[in-house]
């Protein structure tokens, strides 16, 4: 199984996302933001980064292009549910650009998450890239 990592400001999405994916197996840490996020990948890498694209502080977007620059072997999964500058599309066209390898669009269903991980890090595995700190 993987280790995985979820971000998103709101409380119940991160704990129901985690739970998801505790329930099949996985390691889960959870950070609130973007900064707390690059704080946790910077101390133990994980296969996979699950990340909303609207929150404050530091946002999604900004967190995939951070990842990709210093820590590109880690997956990942770009969820959203738009903005109010940015409809749901628009939104996840973005993450795709930034470098997400995986799509969300929020509400997802449960399937709809283990799919995305179970590619992600099948992605991540074939390009026999291992994640790594940042030097």
């Amino acid at each position: 199984m993987a280790h995985v990592l979820v971000v998103d400001d709101v409380d119940v999405v991160r704990t129901a996302v985690g739970m998801i994916l505790e329930r099949e197996g996985h390691t889960i840490e959870v950070a609130t933001d973007g900064r707390e996020a690059l704080f946790l990948v910077g101390v133990r890498p994980p296969d996979a980064v699950i990340t909303d694209l609207w929150m404050p502080h530091f946002d999604g977007l900004g967190l995939i292009r951070m990842l990709k620059a210093k820590f590109p072997g880690v997956a990942i999964i770009a969820m959203s549910g738009g903005s109010r500058r940015y409809d749901h599309e628009s939104s996840l066209d973005q993450a795709r650009a930034a470098g997400a390898c995986r799509l969300l669009m929020k509400p997802f269903g449960k399937q709809d998450l283990l799919d995305a991980v179970t590619k992600a890090i099948q992605i991540q595995r074939a390009t026999a890239t291992v994640p790594d700190t940042a030097s």
